[in-house]
């Protein structure tokens, strides 16, 4: 019985040696990938792509700190903490002393059996808005707290939530509602609680929604559009912000619906048929970077020395933005200012 135990326990114990073992490899192989990386600024640190491989580059001296790899994949710019995918192993980089974090991730286990919980009778114990079927009611009601209570059958849910969306202008409340005209296609307008149109809001719209970065109670901005089935060229003439007074901004200039931005209010506005995109202030609703063909800007990403909340427009002062854009054959970073590139540039013989 003694030799069985030991025997168990040699068993139970090989496997994490040996995935210690493993870890620890890991660790040294991606501080290699790192070994002419300044760990004294690890933020100017950006990676590159070219095909399926990564590569890293010096965003200051736009020296090649990596040549492209095929095992390494970047997630997250120090930020400050760096994430990624080598090999099979997710990790996690931090600036201060270089320390690197290994993170395996989960294999499923097959033997396991999904528990199936039964649901049937939740639907009628949810406190969520009541649906309204009496002649004549056509608005909406809210509580104390401005949350939907209930609300006319004329306007529609969408997968059971109701496409009622309350918010408070000059003391009153309105709501960006969905409803069936004809055909049976649903369109957005504005309604007051008794169910009024609110003028320039009738319901012509495939989408409205609020622009929170540039709303308080006394101005009301909203991002619209009229017919998103359109080909990009009229996607564009028609998307525009608009407030509750009827102004609009950049009509003719929105590609999609920017009405938070992607980091610190910066929206990379991009058309769903990749033809033109730029990089827009949601708050100032102004162009930083104004749609464009030449740069192929895909995504917003930034570094910065601490850890910032991405969602307030302030902290955009603490941290260095980049656009990522896709080449050919390539994704990589530049400037907000579209000056400089992030690749390594061959020399020509």
């Amino acid at each position: 019985m003694q030799k069985l135990k030991a025997l168990i326990i040699i068993f139970l114990t090989i496997p994490l040696i040996c995935l210690s073992q493993n870890s620890k490899n890991i660790k040294q192989e991606i501080a290699g990938l790192f070994a002419k990386a300044d760990k004294k600024n690890l933020q100017n640190v950006l990676p590159f792509e070219i095909g399926e491989k990564t590569g890293l580059i010096d965003a200051s001296t736009k020296k090649t700190i990596l040549e492209p790899t095929k095992n390494l994949r970047i997630t997250n710019l120090f930020s400050p903490i760096m994430k990624g995918r080598y090999k099979d192993f997710e990790f996690e980089i931090n600036p201060k002393n270089f320390q690197i974090k290994i993170i395996k991730p989960e294999q499923p286990n097959n033997d396991l059996v999904p528990q199936i919980r039964d649901i049937s009778g939740e639907s009628s114990k949810r406190n969520g808005p009541e649906v309204v079927y009496e002649n004549g009611f056509k608005g909406f009601a809210v509580n104390g707290d401005g949350e939907l209570l209930r609300y006319s059958n004329i306007y529609v849910s969408l997968y059971q939530i109701p496409q009622v969306t309350p918010f408070k202008y000059k003391g009153n409340y309105y709501a960006i509602a969905a409803k069936k005209i004809e055909n049976n296609i649903t369109k957005y307008g504005i309604i007051d609680t008794d169910g009024n149109t609110i003028p320039h809001f009738d319901f012509i719209y495939d989408k409205i929604y609020i622009n929170s970065l540039a709303t308080n109670e006394n101005d009301t901005w909203f991002i619209v559009n009229a017919d998103t089935n359109n080909s990009c060229e009229k996607l564009l003439e028609q998307s525009a912000y608009m407030n509750m007074n009827g102004e609009v901004k950049l009509k003719g200039e929105l590609a999609d619906y920017p009405a938070t931005g992607d980091h610190f209010g910066l929206d990379a506005n991009m058309s769903g048929c990749i033809k033109f995109s730029g990089v827009l202030d949601v708050a100032k609703m102004e162009w930083i970077i104004k749609p464009q063909t030449k740069i192929m800007i895909r995504w917003l990403d930034y570094t910065s020395k601490e850890v910032l909340d991405d969602s307030k427009v302030e902290n955009r002062n603490k941290a260095k933005m980049y656009v990522r854009v896709l080449g050919n054959n390539s994704i990589y970073y530049m400037d907000l200012d579209l000056k400089n590139k992030y690749i390594p540039i061959k020399n020509k013989k």
